[in-house]
């Protein structure tokens, strides 16, 4: 299973996501609302400014500066006058652009008042009409951001004269700081909520796994008591009800198999009479060709019934509990043996070994069922290869042949009681041989069945 298939990171995904969604939408405004107040009051600031220094200066002096750009002195002097500002407003640069944007005057940073004048022309028009404006924050290419606000000066009626002062908006490396934090604090948010709800999330996923595996085994025949959850919640509810739901396929099973045996007894006692009868029929018509081959017919039908019989039994009864150590190659080499009576002409080779606990004759009886299998499915020269070998305390047996596949919509199917693709069988083998195996507390698997070959394996506790 992929990890993010788990439903436990699917929720510390989604809840870590979700808090840190709501942790940004709460900072994010948070940050801009001291943004924009900080650059009001700055904003507030500059015109405050503005008006003191418009007050403060010559007209005079500066009329004479327009008339005559020459007169360097006067310019010099207005320039002193106005750096003496700079320290006390906190200002970048103090400067006086003309009607024509030109820069008359400019004390502080030049290269600050040029590149303002450049960029700010739309707020230097909207000043010239209104009296004041303040221009939005810029940062210049060295990344220091600056704002700017301009007023109109009234020279010898002239409105076109405009003040300018630029001022470091020191705030914004505050409001930087504030970001980056809101991005540590939502990253570090994410992360401790997706690290908490994969703590809490387990009390939810481990019973639902429980529960799974207990329903996958439902599925497998392996009805095993479920641990119930000892909640008051809807898990609870659901164990609860998944154990009452195994105790009831329990209960059933146990009848239908008490049923199936009933029934097969009744008819086994009967048809032992009819066996004894007909063997005896068959050898007093030895004489009689004709009655004698009706005979043999008679026979035959009644051993494969009493064959389907005996299936049935070995369907319904339980295993005996006296499990014995065995050598697997020597159990499986008699059932080859046996196997040989019905198909004398397969070839069946057998390597290795290895000893496992069980009852050595159920477990014929399983592995003959799946040989048997083998051996129908096989054609003339083709050879069925059974290979032994114990790996660490398993002890397993592969049965390979080499005959047609099983076709891929029935092997999901091959275990289930009363499944057959044959004309002439009811369905059991393959189920009695799951069922033994699993008694024994092993498994029974198709490994394979493809254009190679059909390989079957069964996996015993070893002894």
């Amino acid at each position: 299973m992929k990890i993010f298939n788990r439903l436990s990171w699917k929720l510390a995904l989604v809840t870590g996501i979700l808090v840190t969604v709501i942790v940004i939408c709460m900072s994010l405004p948070l940050y801009w609302l001291t943004r924009n107040t900080l650059e009001d009051q700055l904003a507030d600031h500059l015109r405050n400014n503005l008006n003191l220094v418009s007050r403060m200066i010559d007209r005079e002096m500066l009329a004479i500066i327009i008339d005559y750009p020459e007169s360097n002195m006067t310019r010099d002097s207005l320039e002193r006058y106005l750096s003496r500002y700079l320290t006390s407003l906190s200002a970048r640069s103090i400067y006086i652009i003309d009607s024509t944007d030109e820069i008359v005057v400019a004390a502080g940073d030049k290269k600050t008042v040029i590149q303002s004048v450049f960029v700010h022309k739309p707020e230097i028009e909207t000043a010239r009409k209104k009296g004041i404006a303040s221009a939005p924050l810029y940062t210049d290419a060295k990344g220091i951001g600056y704002k700017s606000s301009f007023k109109r000066l009234n020279v010898k009626d002239n409105p076109a004269i405009i003040l300018g002062i630029d001022a470091d908006a020191q705030f914004l490396k505050y409001t930087e700081i504030l970001k980056r934090r809101v991005i540590v604090t939502g990253t570090a948010v994410l992360i401790c909520s997706m690290i908490i709800v994969m703590i809490l999330s387990q009390s939810l996923t481990r019973p639902l796994r429980n529960l799974s595996d207990f329903a996958r085994n439902i599925g497998r025949g392996r009805a095993e008591p479920a641990t119930v959850e000892k909640r008051r919640d809807e898990i609870g509810f659901l164990s609860k009800t998944m154990e009452q739901m195994r105790r009831e396929i329990d209960r059933r099973e146990k009848e239908n198999k008490a049923l199936i045996a009933s029934v097969a007894h009744e008819i086994r006692n009967p048809l032992a009479g009819m066996q004894i009868n007909a063997e005896l029929l068959l050898e007093a018509t030895r004489n009689n060709t004709d009655l004698h081959e009706y005979s043999k017919a008679v026979t035959r039908e009644i051993t494969n019934l009493s064959a389907i019989v005996e299936n049935f039994l070995a369907y319904a009864r339980p295993i005996e509990t006296n499990l014995e150590i065995h050598s697997m190659k020597s159990v499986i080499n008699e059932v080859i043996h046996s196997q040989k009576r019905d198909f004398p002409n397969q070839e069946i080779t057998l390597t290795g070994d290895a000893r496992a606990k069980v009852n050595s004759g159920k477990i014929r009886h399983a592995i003959a069922n799946i040989l048997k299998n083998a051996c129908e499915a096989t054609t003339e020269g083709q050879a069925i290869e059974i290979n032994i070998r114990k790996t660490g305390s398993t002890a397993s047996v592969s049965i390979l042949n080499r005959g047609k596949p099983i076709p891929p919509e029935h092997q999901s199917r091959i275990f289930e009681a009363f499944f057959s693709t044959k004309g002439n069988g009811v369905g059991l083998g393959l189920s009695i041989a799951k069922s033994i195996v699993e008694q024994h507390g092993g498994i029974v698997r198709l490994n394979r069945s493809d254009k190679d070959g059909t390989e079957f394996v069964i996996e015993l506790p070893a002894g």
